[in-house]
């Protein structure tokens, strides 16, 4: 039966015993790993074994090499006695992270050379538990220990993610403790971006929005405070908002958000001119009260849906009636995706939907229905990006002007003013952006139109160049379609 397994007829007179002190070594072996994998030089020194005499240390010596060069494995010696009293020798590998006793029990190989914490300032931690994790120096790792420092570390930075890692040492037979700090993932529900911001734009001038948040990693709260901001609607407003949210109600995927908002209208000559002349559009308002609580669920890390109303009292410049309600169901479906395919090479996706509807049944003044629908793509390569935009709305009923859409400001049409496409905003709205950075280089291309249903649909171009980073902006646009082409200065900081 031996013979037809293939086996050592005399393998059954081996046996593994301790190792033999001067017996002559008859072959070695490298098991668990590539030879190849180990430098030349141990390669010869393990080979050079064959036909000595074996000695204890210098079997030893090479396994701590071998360690050395390869320090996520364990090599164990072990010899076998063959029946003409020869040995032969078998280094046997095993990586740590493959067995679970090696990973627990490393500190009875190891001693602890250095513990570091990587990623913060250490005066962000504790002075005991400094002193704790210093403790660990000079002694043979004690992974309960270590595991409860971690916990403990963990304790202090809870904004924080804690690992831990093992290094090599600066000589074999030692290592190095990190704990490893960094920002945690994303819960499922992001907080709503900063809206702070210092933009000027030539026709515009300055816009100034400071939100000011306080909070940790589940909930926060914010208060914005408005100085004046004519770049993102049709009213140049002022004022103040506060914004609690909680992104983690029992669970990571249920959220909740309270907004209330107070702020003052001032408004373009042009506006007020163009609502004079077209009484089918609402009036314009002095101030604006907005209460808007919303409730979000998400299915997972990317997708999200968010329901709830939006409140608003709207005080009219002429007083009669004095004042007008604006009460609306909001619903939203979003989506967002970041995939990082190598070191150099990233993609940015994020797409929504908006639906606002505002009925008598909610006792509003004024009833319309407003959809709008975005996406968003950025692909950075390097030192190159391309930043790709498309959104779309649409107004049914009678909006107020703050629902209205408008282009032609410091981030859609750019180089155009908004006040000569449309004084009093559209019921319809395209607009698409495409722009190439090359070291913040930016050059963009911008097509757009915003328009009511009863007039005509006309699209508008508008290019550009200037320095662009995520934050902040300097950028000189050109309308090219307009009946007289001139440049058009902005610049701002979005934080």
């Amino acid at each position: 039966m031996l013979i037809l397994l293939g086996l050592p007829v005399f393998g059954a007179s081996a046996q593994e015993t301790e190792m033999p002190e001067g017996a002559l070594i008859k072959s070695v072996d490298v098991s668990g790993s590539d030879l190849n994998l180990l430098s030349p030089k141990l390669r010869d020194d393990i080979n050079a074994l064959v036909g000595e005499r074996l000695h204890r240390e210098r079997l030893d010596a090479l396994a701590m090499r071998i360690e050395a060069e390869n320090p996520d494995v364990v090599a164990t010696v072990r010899t076998l006695v063959q029946p003409d009293g020869q040995v032969r020798v078998t280094f046997f590998l095993e990586r740590i992270s493959d067995a679970r006793d090696l990973m627990l029990n490393i500190n009875a190989r190891y001693t602890v050379e250095s513990v570091e914490i990587s990623g913060i300032s250490e005066r962000k931690v504790s002075r005991q538990l400094r002193d704790d994790l210093q403790s660990l120096v000079g002694t043979r790792l004690d992974s309960d220990e270590a595991k409860r420092l971690e916990k403990w570390l963990a304790a202090e930075l809870p904004d924080y993610r804690v690992t831990r890692h093992i290094a090599r040492g600066s000589q074999p037979g030692r290592i190095r403790v990190v704990f490893e700090v960094g920002q945690r993932e994303e819960p499922w529900i992001p907080f709503r971006p900063s809206r702070s911001k210092l933009v000027y734009h030539a026709d515009q001038k300055w816009s100034g929005v400071l939100d000011i948040s306080n909070g940790g990693r589940r909930h926060r709260a914010t208060v914005g405070f408005v100085f004046s901001n004519g770049d993102d609607l049709i009213e140049d407003y002022s004022g103040f908002r506060v914004r609690l949210e909680s992104r983690e109600l029992v669970t990571e995927r249920l959220g909740a958000s309270l907004e209330v908002s107070r702020l003052r209208q001032t408004w373009h000559p042009d506006t007020l001119a163009a609502l004079a002349a077209d009484p089918r559009i609402p009036e314009a308002y002095r101030e604006r009260l907005t209460v808007e609580p919303t409730v979000t669920f998400a299915f997972s890390p990317h997708v999200r849906i968010t329901a709830g109303a939006s409140v608003s009292e709207l005080e009219s410049l002429s007083r009669s009636p004095e004042s007008q309600k604006a009460n609306a169901v909001v619903a939203s479906i979003a989506y967002d995706q970041r995939w990082k395919q190598r070191r150099v090479d990233s993609q940015n996706l994020a797409a929504s939907y908006e639906w606002r509807s505002a009925t008598s049944e909610l006792d509003s003044d004024l009833v319309y229905t407003r959809h709008v629908g975005q996406v968003d793509y950025q692909y950075e390569r390097g030192k190159s990006a391309v930043i790709a935009g498309l959104a779309v709305g649409r107004i049914t009923g009678r909006a107020p002007l703050f629902e209205r859409f408008s282009l032609g400001d410091s981030s859609t049409l750019r180089g155009w003013n908004k006040f000569d496409i449309a004084p009093t905003g559209g019921d319809r709205m395209f607009h698409q952006s495409l722009e190439y950075r090359y070291r913040h280089i930016a050059w963009f291309l911008d097509t757009g139109s915003v328009w009511d249903p009863d007039a005509e649909m006309k699209v508008r171009f508008s290019t550009g160049f200037g320095y662009h980073t995520d934050n902040t902006f300097l950028t000189v646009g050109f309308p090219l379609n307009a009946s007289e082409v001139t440049a058009t200065f902005m610049m701002g900081v979005r934080f």
